[in-house]
């Protein structure tokens, strides 16, 4: 049984308050869960999607009906993704993979997840043997399968897939100590005026909201555990309203560059977590945060790599219609 309380002074309409958590759902069916009575707030059935939660309210989701009712992802969706992963590179010990943007890493605890891992295993079998022996019963029941590091289901770009389990604790050691050079694209909203920015602050759990992280920007922010958190920035073009932005991260915290950058005053374009929301006249133009993981570089046996990786096609679209509409300054 998932549970949580809402903590916020403003209401809000369910179906939208539980899609933050519940992020390997889609909120389309977080309302098919609401109308198969699998919801409760405060104890009583909910049963419609714009039913609105109150500061104090507790919201209950009954995951274990969810397993038995098999409310997946469509399965024309499954393929599309499917079809959208691409291997970069094939190495004995690990892949690059390209991962596109509407697809998680792995599983999560709804069994009917779909990931990164689910598809690659059927290519590539022995990933399944690649499992940090540090991981704990729950990440192995995820499927965590290779995973070295993450990044967000609504990010796109350059990943490392472990292919066995001493490549994995290798690899994980080269992130642990900082030894893999890691850069993003992101467009961000607002005119970035400095050229190169330095963000130091580092990070912690929100105590409202416990799928978001927070900027430790004052000492009145320091209670929680804090992660230190590093990330540079130089900017690549300036638009009337907004900036190409290519980052690079020194740490790997959960949210890093989202957070950071909200941190500065200059939210990522069509991040709906961390107050990137976008125009009417843009909803329709892209449809996720405006973050693309670019480039990989890392020593490995005594080899030096680097991987580099395109900006998709739903960014390049919105891109050039910044490009095209405004005046580049």
């Amino acid at each position: 049984m998932f549970k949580t309380q809402y903590h916020r002074d403003i209401p809000t309409r369910i179906d939208k308050f539980l899609a933050k958590f519940l992020q390997d759902i889609s909120r389309q069916q977080i309302q098919v869960l609401i109308k198969n009575n699998l919801v409760s707030k405060n104890g009583q059935i909910i049963t419609k999607p714009k039913e609105l939660v109150s500061i104090g309210d507790i919201i209950e989701v009954n995951t274990i009906k969810i397993k038995q009712k098999s409310i997946t992802m469509d399965d024309s969706i499954k393929k599309d993704l499917a079809k959208q992963v691409q291997i970069i590179f094939e190495h004995p010990d690990f892949l690059i993979v390209n991962k596109p943007a509407g697809l998680l890493m792995h599983k999560t605890n709804n069994i009917n997840s779909y990931s990164l891992v689910d598809i690659l295993i059927s290519q590539y079998p022995e990933i399944k043997q690649a499992v940090d022996p540090e991981q704990n019963s729950e990440a192995i029941a995820q499927h965590r399968y290779g995973i070295v590091h993450r990044i967000d289901k609504d990010t796109s770009g350059l990943v490392i897939i472990a292919r066995n389990q001493n490549a994995l604790v290798n690899l994980k050691k080269l992130f642990k100590d900082r030894q893999v050079y890691k850069e993003y694209i992101c467009l961000v909203r607002g005119i970035v005026k400095n050229d190169y920015g330095n963000i130091t602050y580092p990070i912690i759990r929100s105590k409202l909201d416990h799928t978001k992280r927070v900027a430790v920007i004052s000492n009145k922010q320091s209670r929680g555990k804090q992660r230190t958190a590093h990330s540079e920035y130089w900017v690549l073009e300036r638009y009337t309203d907004s900036t190409i932005l290519k980052v690079v991260i020194h740490t790997g915290r959960t949210h890093q560059i989202r957070v950071h950058m909200q941190s500065i005053g200059h939210p990522i374009i069509g991040d709906k977590l961390y107050g990137g929301k976008l125009e009417k006249k843009d909803k329709n133009s892209i449809s996720r945060q405006f973050l693309h993981a670019s480039k990989l570089k890392f020593e490995y046996l005594g080899k030096e790599y680097t991987f580099s990786s395109n900006l998709p096609n739903d960014l390049i679209v919105y891109k050039s219609s910044k490009t095209d509409l405004s005046t580049i300054i």
